[in-house]
């Protein structure tokens, strides 16, 4: 029996409130799969997505990052921007 990856969900119509481009970034760990980190409009507040997995007709689906990956991620949008706001999904 194989075990299913926890997903989040982020509906779609939450998007219209970050930019269009979303920024990628990737951790030491893992260099091969992406990021998704949504900057909101007109603000330096972040929304740690977590790594694309797919979509439903009303969301966009994300795997959860470790505690080990928010603090790197956390840092690296610190470096940035020190007064911007991060939260993950």
């Amino acid at each position: 029996m194989a075990m299913q990856k926890v997903t989040k969900q982020l509906p779609k119509k939450e998007l219209t409130k970050y930019d269009y481009i979303p920024v990628y970034l990737y951790t030491e760990k893992d260099g091969l799969n992406r990021i998704t980190v949504l900057k909101e409009v007109g603000k330096e507040s972040y929304l740690v997505a977590g790594r694309y997995v797919g979509f439903t007709e009303e969301s966009r689906l994300y795997t959860p990052l470790t505690e080990e990956e928010m603090k790197e991620v956390e840092k690296t949008l610190k470096i940035r921007s020190k007064d911007s706001t991060i939260q993950f999904l």
